[in-house]
């Protein structure tokens, strides 16, 4: 199993028989087996998440589907898509629940959480093996908010991670995003607390790698650091074993 990082919150998993891309809106793309089945998601419209060209992107792959969140209808109903490529479109809500075959007996299933902002996260199962994308699920608690705001939010953000409290997580994809100041790692902080992640990889960073370095170096032990995955430019990949 490979991971590559493609940009901002971008990021593709290609298995041994299947490739994932998340939230694909702008960098290169590895070169993949074409004949592998492809699964394009996009966890809400905002165009840092979302980029239409996926529908062109991917075009002389055999079999692609697309799993995006529900609020993405606005943008494909205005877009000149064939028929063929709207059958591969699925379209999922929060909380629900969507069951895909790969090949053989092979099944992708995804279920979705609901977002701090816009659209869904996603958690996926193949193989017995979690992955989680976050999408903009965060904790997004700016310094001007107001103190109504800001516990509305944590409440939110902490209500969301809380259902994935007792899953196996091999992957999950987070925000990190310098912006927010000294609050910036109030989600990845509390998500490395309360869930059993392996590996984090830090997401949402508008190019500023040393955020992620100096997260890191604030965790107080190895363990910690040891979990969140140090990125620090487009196109780095990573290797997991994949049983």
């Amino acid at each position: 199993m490979q991971v590559t990082y493609i940009k901002h919150s971008g990021f593709a998993i290609e298995w041994e028989e299947c490739i994932w891309v998340f939230d694909y809106y702008k960098g290169r793309l590895p070169e993949w087996d074409k004949k592998k089945p492809l699964f394009i998601f996009a966890s809400h419209a905002h165009e840092d998440h979302f980029n239409p060209e996926i529908f062109n992107l991917f075009s002389d792959y055999e079999q692609v589907n697309y799993i995006l969140s529900s609020d993405i209808k606005k943008k494909t109903s205005g877009l000149l898509l064939s028929e063929d490529i709207r059958n591969k479109i699925a379209t999922l809500d929060v909380d629900e629940r969507l069951t895909l075959p790969v090949t053989g007996s092979l099944k992708l299933e995804v279920k979705t959480l609901d977002s701090t902002d816009c659209g869904v996260s996603f958690l996926v199962k193949y193989k017995e093996r979690y992955v989680f994308h976050a999408g903009d699920l965060n904790c997004w608690v700016w310094d001007d908010d107001s103190k109504a705001e800001r516990n509305n939010m944590i409440s939110r953000f902490k209500r969301e991670i809380d259902k994935l409290e007792d899953i196996p997580i091999e992957l999950a994809f987070l925000p990190l995003d310098p912006r927010l100041g000294v609050n910036y790692d109030m989600g990845v902080r509390y998500f490395l607390d309360h869930v059993k992640a392996d590996h984090i990889f830090p997401m949402h960073l508008w190019e500023r790698y040393d955020t992620v370095r100096r997260f890191r170096d604030s965790l107080e032990t190895r363990q910690m650091k040891e979990r969140v995955t140090d990125i620090s430019y487009p196109g780095q990949r990573w290797e997991f074993a994949d049983s």
